[in-house]
């Protein structure tokens, strides 16, 4: 099978006299693998973040995360060499999507814990 997983994008701005709006086609990906991980996980403030969940998918692809908490922000990044490296920001009550460029995403909480759900499908 092709094009298994369908995304649409839709954008709306109107902040004063800036108004702007952008609608694409939807794209359609591949999945070699019909898995994926859906789960609702505590995350801390520890510096180094800690590891998601990620069950028994082989590769990450394509992820969603919301943040559910009303106050403080997560950062979503990768361990290297025992340090947290953020590549995304959701702010609180926010939603997120993206590839994940890392087999293995960490998640730091800003200055409490915050409850981080996720939906991380197998590439």
């Amino acid at each position: 099978m092709a094009n298994e997983l369908t995304f649409q994008f839709q954008t709306n701005l109107s902040n004063g006299e800036l108004k702007d709006q952008h609608s694409s086609n939807s794209i359609s990906v591949d999945q070699t693998t019909a898995k994926l991980v859906r789960n609702v996980q505590t995350v801390g403030t520890a510096a180094a973040g800690e590891a998601l969940d990620m069950g028994d998918l082989a590769s990450a692809g394509y992820a969603i995360f919301v943040n559910l908490d009303d106050t403080n922000f997560v950062e979503i990044g990768r361990s290297i060499g025992g340090s947290f490296e953020e590549f995304l920001k959701v702010e609180p009550g926010e939603q997120a999507l993206c590839r994940l460029a890392t087999a293995t995403p960490y998640a730091k909480a800003d200055t409490s814990d915050v409850e981080l759900f996720y939906i991380i499908y197998d590439d």
